[in-house]
């Protein structure tokens, strides 16, 4: 993919866009108990790549100027989302039925959030203790379940069913 002026407009603009959105509801964005909005923008690498590191780029900057997790956050919560990218970007050469590819590619990023979140809220709180750790794993996979599956993918199918064009400027981008 050639990166030109056009497209690193479009990854600086979601990027920003991840971070103000995760800011302006920093309330919900962090902690174990979280419902981060902004992560639905995930299931965008899906359609284009582009959005792959622009959702990463999004997820440092918020973390970094927002999270009381502080570095350990910026960089451990940007490793969960590059790696969740990575296999949405591998679902999507796999399998290229939206409703399936989408839906698999939330799942995704549910599983590697759930995995790793906990990890950063361990580490930079009181320190890693195994018997905190599975209840926080299912309390951010609800909170991502929420909001990157049941609400994410449901618009994103809506888009598909409602508005194909705008689905394909998303792939041409």
């Amino acid at each position: 993919m050639k990166i030109t002026v056009k497209r690193m407009v479009i990854i600086a603009i979601t990027a920003a866009l991840y971070a103000a959105i995760t800011l302006a509801t920093i309330f919900l964005s962090f902690h174990a108990n979280q419902f981060r909005i902004a992560e639905s923008f995930n299931l965008l690498a899906y359609f284009n790549p582009i959005f792959a590191p622009a959702v990463a780029l999004g997820v440092f900057l918020a973390n970094f100027i927002g999270s009381p997790y502080g570095i350990v956050d910026a960089l451990l919560g940007t490793t969960a989302t590059v790696v969740a990218l990575i296999l949405i970007l591998i679902t999507r050469k796999v399998l290229k039925n939206p409703n399936i590819g989408l839906f698999v590619s939330s799942i995704w990023v549910v599983a590697i959030n759930a995995l790793i979140v906990p990890v950063v809220i361990l580490l930079a709180g009181d320190g890693f203790v195994w018997y905190a750790y599975w209840p926080f794993v299912g309390s951010v996979a609800i909170g991502q379940f929420v909001v990157v599956t049941l609400a994410g993918y449901t618009v994103l199918r809506l888009v598909i069913a409602k508005h194909p064009r705008a689905v394909q400027k998303l792939k041409e981008m």
